[in-house]
């Protein structure tokens, strides 16, 4: 049935390439169509994994790199059937160490792998390359201005699993994936969580100069993406893609998520970093201790 199913829908996708000049996005299209000649393929061969994998790309491509005419033609219904498939097709072969399984259904909280931060010497950094002790840029709710910060530790760090993003876009072009608990600073309503976020709110971008801007928010859309991490700091805020950010998520109040994680910032203060290594993958023991405790006595706050 979900083989059948996703044959439909690709010939529907397909079919729309056709009433598509190739000349509009070329590069982007020729990814995309190589990802339907896979889904076709993997349709033939009766490939239930290859289609599983295949449903991520494709969600990915359409939603983020294709707008244009191939999204008024192919509308929100059948991609939303396509992150449908990459959501629930996994599930059907059993195997419970699948990518897109676990990623999907387990409420990851986080940014995207592929983020950068700004280090205080004005490099930039892969998200998923932070260290404990690296001074990265943040922004100080007192003071309203960016300062440097140290990086604790992961609240989560997940850099192989797959999971649906918001993908912000700003008026002069700078992105941000985060999922959707995640909060974000926003000029008028403080703190929000990215599922909140709407086209014309505006949040604070750091400039080529270090200074602080509002940019408002032009486009927003659902994107899946593999690996996710969820850096500390000592302020509890970070700037990623150059947008001003929590380091907070599921808790729909930026200060009090980080009165609670106060432990975690007197334990660094008093014995130093902690090393951060692959063999650290996962959420920190601290938080998933805290989660566990909220959703047993005061559920209510919890946002997925």
């Amino acid at each position: 049935m979900i083989i059948f199913k996703f044959a439909i829908i690709i010939v529907l996708i397909t079919t729309t390439y056709a009433l598509c000049s190739i000349s509009e996005k070329p590069k982007q299209t020729i990814d995309c169509l190589q990802f339907l000649t896979t889904a076709l393929y993997g349709v033939t061969m009766n490939d239930v994994k290859m289609i599983c994998n295949v449903a991520v790309n494709i969600t990915q491509c359409v939603s983020k790199e294709l707008d244009g005419c191939i999204a008024a033609e192919l509308g929100q219904a059948a991609l939303a059937e396509v992150i449908s498939l990459a959501e629930h097709c996994c599930p059907v072969t059993s195997h419970e160490k699948c990518p897109i399984r676990n990623g999907l259904f387990q409420g990851a909280r986080c940014f995207a792998a592929d983020s950068f931060v700004t280090l205080s010497n004005g490099k930039q950094k892969q998200i998923n390359e932070l260290q404990s002790d690296d001074i990265v840029f943040a922004y100080n709710d007192q003071t309203k201005a960016i300062v440097t910060t140290p990086i604790i530790t992961m609240l989560d760090n997940q850099p192989d699993q797959f999971a649906m993003f918001k993908h912000l876009t700003t008026v002069s072009g700078q992105e941000l994936s985060l999922t959707s608990s995640h909060l974000l600073l926003t000029d008028i309503h403080g703190y929000v969580m990215a599922k909140n976020i709407r086209v014309g709110m505006n949040v604070f971008v750091m400039n080529n100069n270090g200074l602080l801007s509002n940019e408002t928010i032009s486009n927003v859309i659902d994107i899946v993406k593999q690996g996710y991490i969820a850096p500390l700091t000592q302020e509890g805020t970070l700037i990623v893609n150059n947008i001003v950010a929590s380091c907070y998520a599921t808790i729909n109040n930026h200060y009090l998520a980080h009165a609670a994680l106060a432990p975690m910032r007197w334990w660094y203060n008093l014995f130093g970093k902690e090393t951060i290594s692959n063999e650290n993958n996962g959420i920190h023991w601290f938080p998933k201790m805290l989660y566990a405790m909220t959703a047993y006595l005061m559920p209510s706050i919890i946002h997925k």
